[in-house]
């Protein structure tokens, strides 16, 4: 166990460690969803503007839709990463267990997913001045489990898709489908937490952490049948 965890370590820290050289994936990703939330903003109509300034629940789900194209395209360059050069072939052939790939990937996604929202959601909170405050610790939970499932789904395809020619539009097709029960039950349950008097719904959070159980459980039994060098 305490090898296998080493391992998952080490592919974790390789693969941050040439996203921190290159820094191409997160700028990328940064200006994606900050663009997202601008467009979409302006769409809804800016604070002030009108007078009536976008709602919480309105927020949260722009936000939703900038870490659903940044986070695909996390998934995309985390694993092209490894179609460079064969690098795929050679780490297949190493003593490391499949699901224990699956892992790091799926930690590696997480942590510049996690990035892009440590960036681009107080960016939204300062642009669409909707109050975040009385809610915070509710909003932090429903979206780490929110994310959890999505990065589950988004590393496993990501994987298949990268062998074949149509990686971002296939990807994103293949991805949204499967997590729209997440970004679902993720916006009722902020629209929920916004209203007046609003609190966190426990059920909806169980129905979150069901989904991410069953998304890492597939995503760890099927990741080899995927994984092709």
């Amino acid at each position: 166990m305490t090898t296998t965890l080493g391992r998952i370590m080490l592919l974790v820290a390789k693969d941050l460690r040439i996203e921190a050289r290159g820094r191409q994936t997160i700028a990328i990703v940064l200006v994606l969803g900050i663009l997202i939330i601008v467009v979409l903003g302006i769409g809804f109509g800016s604070p002030g503007s009108s007078g009536q300034p976008v709602t919480g629940f309105q927020a949260t789900a722009i936000l939703w839709v900038a870490y659903f194209f940044g986070g695909v395209l996390c998934f995309e360059k985390t694993m092209d990463v490894e179609r460079r050069d064969d690098a795929l072939a050679g780490l297949l052939m190493t003593p490391v267990d499949r699901g224990a790939i699956y892992v790091a990937k799926l930690l590696t996604n997480l942590t510049l997913i996690a990035g892009l929202t440590i960036v681009i959601t107080p960016l939204a909170v300062m642009f669409f001045r909707f109050d975040l405050a009385g809610h915070a610790g509710a909003f932090v939970a429903i979206l780490a489990l929110g994310m959890v499932g999505f990065a589950a789904i988004g590393t496993l395809f990501a994987a298949a898709a990268s062998s074949t020619r149509l990686q971002g539009g296939l990807l994103a097709m293949l991805v949204f489908p499967l997590c729209l029960p997440v970004v679902i039950v993720s916006t009722q349950m902020m629209r929920e937490l916004f209203l007046p008097g609003g609190q966190l719904s426990m059920p909806g959070l169980a129905l979150l952490a069901g989904f991410d159980l069953m998304a890492l459980t597939v995503g760890w039994l099927v990741f080899e049948q995927v994984l092709e060098p």
